[in-house]
């Protein structure tokens, strides 16, 4: 009897659902990553913020896990032209769209670099390299389990100097169930967790990260813009008869607002590399 091959293994099914994204989205429309631009460009102005604020000397190295089509990379790379920035990525498809955001900004070619890599082993990408700052922008939750999230996370803080910081942009369970909770309340449907998404758990992230940093600091910067966009704007679409768009105005106007609660499950984590 002729045997079907095995489905492939679901970590393969998420680098295919990226490498798919990097091919079919429209470029200009910097939605390769997240459908919502006015959520991704907060974030970026929020780490340019927090990198500003550690006044890094001139050749300072910043690194960033799963960086896919490299538009926040080239953003911050941009923004402080003294530091030295290396995106990685398990995508090929995305990183070409990262090279050819690179060849646009011909002055950021001698700090800023791209290389094909697998978050899960870090050593294989970077071997004995270090860096002053690493980032990750909701791409841990691309793993599978959590035990490869800690794991990673574990590379991570081999690859950071003493001191360093690690700034970590990822979803956490606490925060989606607290804006789930506001939607049923207004009678809109719960938002799922994605087939491709694994999300943190603030509890355990602390006790596992906490092997390697002495300081773990959470900032759920993006509550008030979850609770505008994903309750408030939602529920007058449902009253209207209307879909949400993720370019309407209230987007643009929400990411103006200051953080209340904790609405939002993706949080920026700050974390400083033990001696």
């Amino acid at each position: 009897m002729r045997m079907l091959n095995p489905d492939p293994p679901k970590s393969e099914s998420i680098k295919h659902y990226w490498s798919e994204r990097a091919r079919a989205t429209d470029p200009c429309s910097l939605q390769a990553t997240t459908y919502d631009v006015f959520l991704r460009e907060h974030e970026i102005a929020t780490l340019k913020h927090r990198i500003a604020g550690l006044s890094l000397p001139p050749g300072a190295t910043v690194l960033d896990v799963g960086c896919g089509d490299g538009h926040a990379t080239v953003s911050l790379a941009a923004e402080f032209p003294a530091l030295r920035f290396l995106g990685l990525d398990w995508s090929e498809e995305m990183l070409v769209r990262a090279a050819q955001a690179v060849a646009a900004r011909p002055a950021l070619r001698d700090t800023l670099s791209f290389r094909v890599g697998d978050m899960r082993d870090l050593d294989s990408s970077l071997h004995a390299e270090r860096f002053d700052v690493c980032l990750s922008m909701r791409s841990l939750i691309n793993l599978t389990t959590s035990e490869e999230q800690y794991a990673t996370i574990a590379q991570i803080a081999d690859h950071l100097v003493a001191g360093g910081r690690y700034f970590c942009v990822e979803n956490f369970l606490q925060g989606q169930r607290n804006f789930n909770r506001l939607r049923l309340a207004m009678g809109l449907p719960e938002i799922p967790i994605r087939w491709h998404n694994h999300f943190f758990d603030e509890e355990r992230f602390v006790a596992e990260a906490g092997r390697f940093f002495d300081s773990i600091e959470f900032d759920s910067f993006l509550s008030s813009y979850y609770l505008a966009t994903r309750v408030i704007y939602s529920a007058g679409c449902q009253l209207a008869g209307e879909e949400p768009d993720y370019f309407h105005p209230i987007h643009r106007v929400a990411a103006r607002l200051p953080p209340i609660g904790d609405f939002c499950p993706i949080k920026l984590v700050t974390l400083r590399r033990k001696p």
